[in-house]
């Protein structure tokens, strides 16, 4: 029996004529279609087919065959009809391609359904068709919104957004839309991104609109506060930011919410207020620090002048615990300079500058002092401003006028003593009566200036000299200014100490005096009569430079600090042509030259180099007539200080090159004394050169022929296979070969040497616990940090994988020890990739001894030794030391 409960199925498969009768009606249908289509009956096929669809709407063959017929027929309405629905349904199943080819061969040509034009814009969007999308889906979107079915055309509106996402009415639109249909968070979302939009096209009106709408959909949004609140503060509406930002105050403590909102309560006033966003600001950012000078210009602009030198002095403190204390006087300067008038931050400009040891800007901003102090009637600070302004420079002509404007208001007594201190310029006139006018003869010129008073002016001018020269290592330059010294003032180092140190320094004496100016001894043999020493008019008389031409204490400082910076531009050039090119602009630019022209190397010589500097506005002129120009300095005699002087008037040459007179020099080779080249400055109208201009030509002329030579050298070691690879400087195998090439030059010219091993302290086990490539990063960081600090003329060398060494030419011990020192604190900037906080530096220094006796390999040998045990002394004291070796 069979259970009632299960239904009857057939033990065999069902037979073809066994099937149901809608399924037998629908194939006789299908087969008389079939039938008609072979015999071309198009309109009976086209019958049956539609009482198929009758009875099964989704028949696949029915679609496509009604779809062909109307094609065939020239009904192309009526077979769009079916290929919309072959489309809809191959769009569900996946099939895009078949589908997009259908859409743009059958349906495009005629009117379709918004749902179906979606469709098809959501294919091209996949296919990265974006126009064909962007079209289809506007289109879309104008017949929903006819048919009101806002939902639908906001999303096309979003699909077009995303289309193109830089075109700011995209997101207008779309922003509108969500509006209208009362989406907050889309259409703030939209108005935002227009704002931006039109924000980065300079449209900032329009821009602050949008994030206004933005804002008033959605007040509590943070973004959209912040963003609507910047463009009120771009378009100068500070206070109305301010208000904005001020009910997020309490709780915000984001970056860049505490600079919007520390810029709107410093533009609206509220500098109190500014401070403490600013001061949250550089906590989290400790970079910049623009806006704390700018706090201080606000504070000095609204009379609180003590609050803005309170800021200033916090920022001080900041930045110096940051090591940026070169950034903070670039900034403190250009305050100083623009609110001239303000005392406090004067004062604390002074500050800094005395505690950097900048002599010359310290004397600068001393001179600003002293005015502010005379004219807020503080009259002890402006007495101790001059004694500090009298200590640095006794010899600056101003001192007389400052002291001038004291008398009367100031204590006598001191002004007696600063007057006694002062030295009194020889082109200036001066006073000779004291402040009370009594003693003095009435028929003294009282504009006289004392003969000893310009010998002591001529003795300082070339004492001046020396010392420049021998800073650079110029030491032929440093004898022949000694040798006039001697020779005009014979004896002063007896009781001129700092003559005194020169000699030494420059390990030169005059004939007949001791080494160290220690007094002969009373057993000693009496020398011969000396001539009778010269009285100090007719010192002045051999010192050939006339007194009123002495370059001023402020023309040598900037003197120096123009050949200090033109020294390390030339240190960076890898070529002879750019160190010639940087050093004609740096030369051309501090003398205010119309051109500066240089050439090393003979006229005609294939390997002679030129290189020019040409004012703005000014055309060049090109190597030939550099080469002429300055071949016309062999035809001048040299004045008193090696400068030639050339003047249109006598040579017209100069006139083909826009020039009407020139100030040049010979350039020397310092090794072998022979010429090679000519630098020359000219001017486009008539100029009276200076002394000091002929003299900062030889300076910077004699490192401009070392430079060339130290670049052609270094090029050539390269080419030889013995530089490192990675820092550039000159490798372990070379080393011994440069102690021996410049301990003998230093022997043949009687100059000290000395050298610097710079020490990474516990570098094998640095090495071993964070391997070879930090290690050799780190020293490729510290050996590019150490270049600027080391002249042209030093030779730095990779000792080791953690050491590097320089070798010093014309260098004592001394000297060497101030370097070495200078060395270890830039080094201590350099931080290491592993971040070790305390990573050490050691130094040894040690100066070539001068035994005669010793052989050159001999000499080196012994130097390399001790250097080595100076290493093995800082490892015993634990590192981070530096070890001065004795001289044997």
């Amino acid at each position: 029996m069979r259970s009632s409960s299960r239904p009857d199925f057939p033990s065999k498969p069902v037979r073809p004529d066994r099937r149901t009768p809608m399924a037998q009606d629908l194939n006789k249908h299908l087969e008389r279609a079939r039938r008609s289509l072979e015999k071309n009956k198009l309109r009976e096929a086209v019958t049956e087919y539609q009482a198929v669809l009758e009875e099964a709407p989704t028949n696949t063959e029915a679609l496509q065959a009604l779809a062909d017929i109307y094609t065939r027929l020239s009904e192309p309405a009526l077979a769009a009809q079916y290929y919309g629905i072959q489309f809809d349904r191959l769009v569900e199943g996946g099939d895009g391609a078949k589908a997009s080819a259908i859409f743009l061969r059958f349906l495009r040509p005629f009117p379709q359904p918004p749902d179906r034009l979606m469709r098809y814009g959501t294919l091209l969007q996949k296919q990265n068709r974006t126009s064909e999308a962007i079209e289809q889906f506007t289109m879309a979107a104008t017949l929903f919104q006819t048919e009101q079915r806002g939902i639908e055309a906001l999303a096309c509106y979003e699909a077009m957004a995303v289309l193109d996402p830089e075109n700011p009415q995209r997101h207008i639109v779309l922003g509108e839309a969500a509006e209208a249909l009362r989406i907050a968070d889309l259409a703030t979302r939209s108005f935002l991104r227009a704002g931006q939009l039109l924000l980065g096209s300079n449209a900032l009106d329009s821009a602050v609109e949008y994030f206004g709408r933005a804002h008033q959909i959605s007040p509590q949004d943070r973004i959209a506060t912040l963003l609507f609140a910047e463009g009120k503060l771009r378009k100068g509406d500070a206070e109305s930011a301010a208000l904005l930002l001020e009910p997020m105050a309490a709780h915000e403590t984001e970056s860049s919410f505490l600079a919007l909102y520390g810029e709107a309560l410093l533009r609206t006033g509220r500098l109190d207020q500014a401070k403490e966003q600013f001061e949250a600001y550089y906590k989290q950012k400790p970079e910049g620090f623009t806006k704390f000078f700018e706090l201080a210009a606000a504070y000095v602009r609204m009379n609180e002048d003590a609050k803005a030198a309170a800021v200033l002095v916090q920022t001080k403190e900041t930045m110096r615990t940051l090591r940026k204390d070169g950034e903070f006087a670039i900034q403190a300067d250009r305050l100083a300079t623009t609110y001239p008038d303000s005392l406090p931050v004067a004062e604390v400009v002074a500050k800094l500058y005395e505690e950097l040891n900048r002599e010359t800007k310290y004397f600068d901003a001393l001179v600003r002092l002293f005015d502010l102090y005379l004219i807020a009637d503080q009259l002890k600070h402006a007495c101790e401003t001059l004694d500090r302004l009298v200590d640095i420079d006794p010899y600056d002509y101003r001192n007389q006028e400052r002291i001038a404007k004291l008398e009367g208001r100031a204590d006598p007594a001191f002004l007696q003593n600063i007057m006694a201190r002062a030295a009194k310029a020889a082109s200036f006139s001066t006073r000779t009566d004291g402040f009370t006018g009594a003693g003095r003869d009435p028929s003294t010129n009282p504009t006289a200036v004392p003969e000893e008073v310009r010998a002591q002016q001529a003795l300082e001018d070339l004492i001046v000299q020396v010392e420049i020269f021998l800073q650079y290592s110029l030491q032929s330059k440093a004898v022949e200014r000694l040798e006039r010294i001697a020779e005009l003032f014979p004896g002063e180092e007896d009781k001129n100490e700092r003559l005194r140190a020169l000699y030494e320094r420059a390990n030169w004496w005059p004939k007949g005096a001791r080494k160290g100016g220690a007094k002969p001894s009373p057993m000693a043999q009496p020398a011969p009569a000396a001539p009778p020493p010269q009285q100090p008019a007719q010192r002045l008389e051999a010192y050939e430079t006339p007194a009123a031409a002495v370059p001023s204490a402020a023309d040598t400082h900037r003197d120096l600090a123009a050949i200090a910076e033109i020294n390390r531009l030339m240190y960076r050039q890898g070529t002879p042509r750019e160190v010639l090119t940087a050093t004609a602009s740096g030369v051309g630019k501090h003398l205010m030259a119309t051109r500066c022209l240089i050439a090393v190397g003979a006229a005609g010589d294939g390997m002679q180099l030129t290189s020019e500097y040409s004012s703005p506005g000014v055309p060049t002129v090109g190597p030939g007539s550099i080469s002429k120009v300055v071949g016309l300095i062999s035809q001048v005699t040299p004045d008193s200080l090696g400068g030639f002087e050339l003047h249109a008037a006598s040579m017209s040459s100069l006139r083909e090159v826009g020039l009407e007179s020139a100030l040049g020099v010979m350039l020397t080779d310092k090794e072998t004394q022979a010429q090679s080249g000519a630098l020359l400055i000219g001017d486009s109208k008539a100029r009276k050169w200076k002394p000091n201009e002929s003299f900062f030509l030889q300076a910077v002329g004699d490192q401009l022929v070392l430079s060339v030579n130290h670049t052609r050298l270094r090029s050539l070691v390269r080419s030889l296979a013995v530089a490192d690879e990675k820092t550039g400087l000159l490798s372990r195998g070379a080393y011994v070969d440069c102690l021996l090439v410049e301990s003998n030059r230093a022997r043949a010219q009687n100059t000290p040497i000395s050298l610097i091993v710079l020490h990474v302290d516990r570098g094998g086990e640095l090495l071993r616990q964070h391997g070879d490539t930090a290690v050799d990063h780190y020293i490729e960081q510290l050996a590019r940090a150490l270049a600027s600090s080391v002249r042209q003329t030093d030779i730095a060398v990779k000792y080791t994988a953690w050491s590097l060494v320089f070798i010093l030419p014309d260098t004592g011990i001394d000297n060497a020890l101030n370097l070495a020192d200078k060395l270890r604190q830039t080094a201590a900037t350099v931080r290491p990739t592993w971040g070790t906080p305390d990573l050490t530096i050691s130094a040894v220094v040690a100066e070539a001894s001068a035994r005669p006796g010793d052989e050159t390999e001999d000499r080196v040998t012994e130097w390399i030794n001790r250097a080595e045990s100076g290493l093995e002394e800082a490892r015993q004291r634990g590192g981070d030391t530096l070890v001065a070796l004795l001289t044997p």
